[in-house]
């Protein structure tokens, strides 16, 4: 269900692609979706400085973890739930997702974005 959530998210809020992921564009105030599995994130996000999101974020396959470079910021994402963080960016630029829960042999090449303009 996560899944077909993440896929509607994209469909009607996509405004790119990077290196053929969709970069996605929620509108403020409303729900912004981040989708784990081995060895991705999905999709990239493109938010506003200053604005308030609803960020739900959970895992397709196995336990990993959502860390946001550089801000300080750490959670364990697990498959078959729907964390959600309120989060209002403060800094323009582009920012790292990188899970730091090991996760395999390609736990290394997951890294994502969040774009702040």
């Amino acid at each position: 269900a996560f899944a077909a959530r993440v896929e509607q998210f994209v469909k009607t809020n996509k405004v790119g692609e990077d290196k053929g992921v969709p970069v996605v564009e929620p509108a403020p105030g409303g729900d912004a979706y981040l989708q784990a599995s081995m060895w991705r994130w999905h999709p990239i996000l493109k938010l506003r400085k200053g604005q308030t999101y609803r960020l739900h974020v959970s895992s397709l396959d196995l336990q990993h973890g959502f860390s946001l470079l550089p801000m300080n910021m750490n959670f364990q994402i697990l498959p078959g739930y729907d964390h959600v963080l309120t989060i209002t960016p403060t800094q323009a630029g582009t920012f790292s997702v990188v899970c730091n829960e090991f996760c395999g042999i390609g736990h290394h090449l997951m890294t994502g974005k969040i774009l702040v303009e």
